[in-house]
């Protein structure tokens, strides 16, 4: 990650058709550009080494950097994003203060992680160019 960009990174898996159009939703969502939202592999792995990270652990799920360093897996790196923009952040508030529904949501992450590439194949969308 460039020390020039203190922003937040979101790291995704841009060979995953589902990652990359939630990206390209969050991207339009991210209208003060508070973070960077990229594909994990336009970064080495030694950049990944500094926040204890590797290829292997961003290709099962998406990843949020803090800009002072702080790492989010999975539905937590979402609730992240989530956290930052106003109402939604509401929504995050709901989600930690029940924690059925918080389970809910990491099952639901899980799930559609672990089938990414059938649910982009199914929905139309690319997919699976590099071998998971």
């Amino acid at each position: 990650m460039p020390d020039s960009d203190k922003r937040a990174q979101l790291l995704y898996d841009g060979d995953c058709g589902v990652c990359t159009r939630l990206a390209e939703i969050l991207q339009e969502l991210d209208s003060a550009h508070e973070f960077a939202i990229k594909p994990y592999r336009s970064f080495t792995e030694d950049d990944l080494k500094r926040y204890g990270l590797s290829y292997e652990d961003c290709s099962n799920r998406a990843y949020a950097i803090t800009p002072i360093g702080k790492t989010y897996g999975g539905a937590f790196a979402v609730n992240y994003f989530f956290w930052r923009r106003f109402p939604w952040s509401l929504l995050v508030i709901l989600i930690y203060a029940f924690p059925p529904l918080l389970l809910a949501e990491l099952l639901c992450y899980y799930l559609i992680a672990k089938n990414r590439y059938r649910i982009s194949r199914w929905l139309g969308l690319e997919a699976c160019r590099i071998k998971p």
